[in-house]
């Protein structure tokens, strides 16, 4: 009786014995391909902001700079006023399905991509940013970014689209 017990506990720390090994030859295989690629991924998660940031600021420049809040009215006679640009930071598919008249699209991953809007390229024109809806992260992201890329007077809309086509505002598609 105890033999047979024995036997299987020696064949259960032996099957763990390679299971471990197997497993530490998988994440050293890993480890290697990785640092091989062109674009190694990162070995600790960022969040969405910080990545970016990090990718339009020098070290010193990390700390960033926070857009100026504006709420339905403000942004309605700026608007009225075509005093600045608006900046949607929605997906083009959301985009495409209706917009603040007049904007551009920005969405967050393309936020290298303003460097060829042309509408940016005026880092003292006054720009708003918008998106879905209050608690969007995406609009935050943009203005941050376009902060970090030089443009001086960045705005974010903090009731985003919702509110505007809500309010009976114009669209367009």
């Amino acid at each position: 009786m105890w033999d047979g017990a024995l036997t299987s506990m020696t064949s259960l720390f032996r099957d763990m014995g390679l299971v471990f090994l197997a497993f530490a030859a998988s994440c050293v295989l890993g480890v290697l391909t990785n640092s091989f690629r062109r674009a190694p991924l990162p070995t600790v998660y960022e969040n969405p902001e910080t990545r970016m940031l990090r990718s339009l600021s020098s070290a010193a420049e990390m700390i960033p700079r926070e857009p100026a809040l504006l709420e339905f009215q403000a942004v309605l006679r700026t608007w009225k006023d075509s005093a600045a640009l608006f900046v949607d930071a929605r997906e083009p598919a959301f985009f495409d399905e209706g917009h603040i008249p007049r904007s551009v699209n920005l969405p967050r991953d393309e936020i290298l991509r303003s460097k060829t809007i042309g509408e940016l390229a005026d880092k003292s024109r006054p720009v708003i940013v918008y998106c879905s809806e209050e608690g969007c992260e995406d609009g935050k992201i943009v203005a941050k970014g376009l902060l970090a890329l030089g443009h001086s007077k960045v705005s974010l809309y903090t009731g985003g689209w919702e509110e505007w086509s809500a309010s009976g505002s114009p669209v367009e598609k």
